[in-house]
């Protein structure tokens, strides 16, 4: 087995804002020759930890498979020094495997014990927020321009490895210990991410105070100012739907598309109307008995409707509005208005519920 132990040099401050003891924790990330940890070895765990605060690498790299009890022994061994273990999607790979390993190999193991984070883990609800195509740490890492040298993938690793058993090449093993190392750095780096997470989940939770600064045919604008604790380290804007949202440090800015159309209501109950061919609407049973029958249909539930004629604001949630109030495009378009008021900005409650609305659609 191969024991690489050196100082990285790095920032830490983005970890020292986070944590209040950085000696308290163990990054870690491992390299396996597949995903069977019946058929598949791990041949490779590094480490990242802090001594007074300083980072420090160690890895782990098994000469060959003979190898990967003693680097799972030293690891396991290893990490019970430490408070809290952070990792990338190791919740659902590394641990598990890591575990089924040990209960193979007899060894006692107290690694799920341990307080872990999975960065993984918490961002992945924002994925859809933050535009990320994938939620792995190169894509993270390309987000918040981090650049590797490593160009090599887990899976082209395993090749690496295979050719290093066999050559003990300088070349391969530098290979594998750089890819497993800027995972490594690549993950701490990627603990800025949490900040982006925590605004989403502020913004979500957070009691807000909101003011309307403006309004005119084509869309609505509002202006919410965020709590202390709900403050934005970062700016950014998304769209989504009929919203464009900008977030600035204190304030977050909500223009919302309004369509000034005619739009429809339709009744639930369609087996007790006609639709009126002159009238292009629906009528109860009751009043259409007075119509001739050249004149109408018994409606379905694409034509049981009315039309009103107005400005709509599209919703996210129905809870806002009573559901008479919902009026549609068509059947099969399926987004939601209801229709904008003249008292717009007294009407408190509607313009809170709206701004509910968006924070919790995030």
């Amino acid at each position: 087995m191969i024991l690489i132990n050196k100082n990285v040099d790095m920032d830490t401050h983005i970890l020292k804002r986070r944590y209040a003891n950085l000696d308290d924790l163990l990054f870690f990330d491992i390299e396996t020759t597949g995903f069977s940890y019946r058929r598949n070895i791990v041949y490779l765990i590094g480490c990242i930890y802090f001594i007074d605060e300083m980072p420090t690498i160690i890895q782990w790299l098994a000469d060959n498979e003979n190898d990967e009890y003693a680097v799972l022994y030293e690891f396991i061994k290893f990490s019970n020094n430490f408070n809290k273990i952070i990792h990338y999607n190791g919740t659902s790979f590394d641990i598990p495997f890591i575990t089924k390993k040990a209960l193979l190999y007899k060894i006692d193991n107290n690694l799920s014990y341990i307080e872990n984070i999975d960065i993984y883990k918490l961002v992945r609800p924002c994925k859809h927020v933050l535009n990320l195509e994938n939620c792995k740490l190169k894509t993270i890492e390309k987000y918040l321009n981090i650049f590797r040298k490593d160009t090599f993938t887990g899976g082209e690793l395993i090749r690496q490895y295979i050719d290093f058993t066999e050559s003990k090449s300088d070349r391969e093993k530098t290979n594998l210990l750089l890819h497993n190392e800027e995972d490594l750095t690549g993950l701490i780096k990627a603990v800025k991410i949490l900040d982006y997470v925590d605004t989403y989940n502020n913004l979500k939770h957070n009691n807000i105070s909101y003011k309307v600064n403006d309004i005119d045919i084509s869309e609505l604008i509002m202006t919410i100012r965020l709590s202390t604790y709900a403050e934005v380290p970062f700016d950014y804007s998304f769209t989504f739907d009929n919203y464009y949202i900008h977030i600035n440090h204190k304030e977050l800015l909500i223009k919302i598309q309004l369509l000034d159309n005619e739009l429809k209501f339709f009744f639930n109950n369609y087996k007790d109307y006609y639709y009126i061919h002159s009238e292009d609407q629906a009528v109860h049973k009751h009043v259409a008995m007075y119509i001739d029958k050249s004149n109408k249909t018994k409606a379905t539930s694409e034509t049981c409707y009315i039309k009103k004629r107005g400005i709509f604001i599209p919703l996210l949630d129905t809870y806002i509005v009573n559901s008479e109030k919902i009026f549609y495009i068509s059947k099969k378009n399926k987004t939601k208005y209801v229709q904008l008021q003249n008292d717009i900005h007294s009407n408190i409650s509607f313009i809170d519920n709206i701004c509910t609305s968006i924070l919790k659609s995030l």
